[in-house]
């Protein structure tokens, strides 16, 4: 029994000192945001690149003293780049693989799939002027929101506020606000049906 409860303790301690760890190899990237703040999405480019938990450790670790907003237990799988400092990320969110994400407020319990983006709002690029390249035209960023509770499936567009409770399926293109509890498909994403009913 003794030794039973002797190793139940330890476990505290050994997951503050992974804990430690992770902070201690995520300082040099948070020093070369100190030096260089515009550079933060190359940063996190390169962040995405470090594999298995000890890259999930590294990033939690940086987003959480970098990020505007960052909950608890928060998972940025490998190859997902998040695009600005401005974004917040509430608890229990997860961020599947190659996501890529820019002025977003995600809230809590929140699991993507694989490839999903989330863009600063629908019309992030100008191209009006004929006299001008598209490439040197400006942008027009706006935030969006992700409600509580959201399942985002695979390869889906999100470039919309979704409210709370709602499923994405799979390649969604969501170019319109979408309500609380709503299931949504397609391109563009339409309503299927509600949850709950």
């Amino acid at each position: 029994m003794s030794t039973e409860s002797s190793s139940r303790s330890t476990v505290p301690f050994k997951r503050k000192i992974r804990r430690a760890y992770a902070f201690l190899l995520a300082l040099p990237f948070r020093l070369m945001l100190k030096m260089k703040p515009r550079d933060f999405r190359q940063i996190s480019e390169l962040l995405s690149l470090i594999p298995l938990s000890t890259g999930k450790k590294i990033r939690y670790e940086f987003y959480r003293k970098t990020l505007k907003g960052c909950g608890e237990n928060v998972t940025v799988h490998f190859g997902t780049v998040l695009v600005y400092r401005d974004i917040t990320l509430g608890n229990n969110v997860s961020l599947g693989t190659y996501n890529t994400v820019g002025l977003v407020d995600m809230g809590n319990n929140i699991l993507t799939a694989n490839h999903c983006t989330f863009l600063s709002g629908r019309h992030t690029h100008q191209f009006d002027s004929l006299d001008v390249p598209i490439s040197k035209q400006s942008h027009r960023r706006r935030r969006i929101s992700i409600g509580d509770d959201v399942w985002v499936g695979s390869h889906c567009v999100v470039m919309e506020s979704i409210g709370d409770g709602c499923v994405l399926g799979a390649g969604s293109v969501v170019t319109k606000p979408v309500e609380s509890y709503s299931v949504v498909a397609g391109n563009p994403a339409r309503v299927i049906k509600k949850r709950g009913v």
